[in-house]
C-alpha cells in the first residue's frame, strides 16, 4: 500500500516538475491603454523553457497580428516570426541557439511595443 502511495506521488511528480522549469520573463514597455500601476498587465506572458531554446508565448486577449523579434546586443536578429494571436492563444518558438546574457525579446503589433531581456533570472 505505500509502495503504491509512493510510485502514485512519483508519478504526479513527473508530469508537475516540467511545468515549473521554464522562466518567466519581465516585461517593459506599453501595450494598450496606460494604467498607474507598479506592476503592469501585459496581455503577453512570456517564459523561456529550461533548454535555453524554447520560449512560450501565450495571448490573454485576440490581439491581431503581431511580430516576435529576438535579437542580441549588437542588434543582430536571432530569430523573427509573425502570430496571428486571433487564430491561437498559445505559441512555442524554438530558437537555433541557446539563450545568452544579451537577447532581448520584442513584440510589437505596429502600435505597442513590448520587451524583456531573455537571460533576466
Amino acid at each position: 500500500m505505500v509502495k503504491n502511495k509512493l510510485w502514485c506521488i512519483g508519478l504526479a511528480l513527473t508530469f508537475i516538475l516540467p511545468g515549473f522549469a521554464k522562466r518567466k520573463v519581465p516585461l517593459s514597455g506599453q501595450w494598450g491603454k496606460s494604467f498607474k500601476s507598479s506592476h503592469p498587465q501585459y496581455p503577453i506572458l512570456v517564459w523561456i523553457e529550461d533548454n535555453n531554446k524554447d520560449l512560450s508565448l501565450e495571448f490573454s486577449s485576440n490581439l491581431g497580428l503581431i511580430k516576435v523579434i529576438v535579437t542580441n546586443s549588437t542588434g543582430d536578429i536571432i530569430h523573427k516570426q509573425s502570430v496571428d494571436t486571433n487564430v491561437i492563444s498559445f505559441t512555442i518558438i524554438s530558437l537555433n541557439k541557446d539563450v545568452r546574457e544579451d537577447d532581448i525579446i520584442c513584440i510589437t503589433d505596429g502600435n505597442y511595443f513590448i520587451y524583456g531581456n531573455l537571460f533576466n533570472y
